[in-house]
């Protein structure tokens, strides 16, 4: 079982964007990037729960942050599109979304990055995959702060 694991882990790394890799034009042109920007995508949905309690604190970053040279984009990724724009309405509303946010419901964009887990975030600077984060991290507000203060 071990070894089936592995395996599927590795082959989806294959296909993943990891650190040093150059995102696509196509991806560039979707999320409307520059390569003189750092760009913070959180990949998320409405049936993830560390997601929903991440959220706020990524919130509080985007308060934080120079945007003439980060920007956070957030990468909803319900199939369900209502659903999900349900979601980011009731976030805004709650004041707990305060930053761009691209619906990928047909899973395009999701499919190219491969996030190993959810909130999965990556960091991205002049085109190329600097960083990623996955799953629930505690203070994730001031440990992507250490990171993009290193950037």
């Amino acid at each position: 079982m071990r070894t089936i694991f592995t395996i599927l882990l590795f082959s989806s790394l294959l296909f993943s964007y990891q650190k040093g890799d150059i995102v696509s034009s196509e991806i560039k042109d979707k999320l409307e990037m520059k390569d003189n920007k750092i760009y913070v995508i959180d990949f998320f949905a409405s049936w993830c729960a560390s997601c929903k309690r991440e959220m706020p604190y990524l919130s509080k970053v985007n308060d934080t942050i120079d945007k003439s040279k980060i920007e956070l984009i957030g990468i909803d990724v319900d199939e369900d599109l209502k659903k999900g724009q349900t979601f980011q309405k009731e976030l805004r509303e709650a004041k707990k979304l305060n930053f761009r946010v691209v619906d990928d419901p047909k899973g395009e964009i999701v499919k190219l990055f491969e996030p190993v887990g959810m909130p999965g975030l990556y960091i991205v600077k002049d085109g190329k995959v600097v960083d990623f984060l996955f799953g629930a991290r505690d203070n994730i507000d001031k440990l992507l702060l250490d990171v993009l203060k290193e950037l």
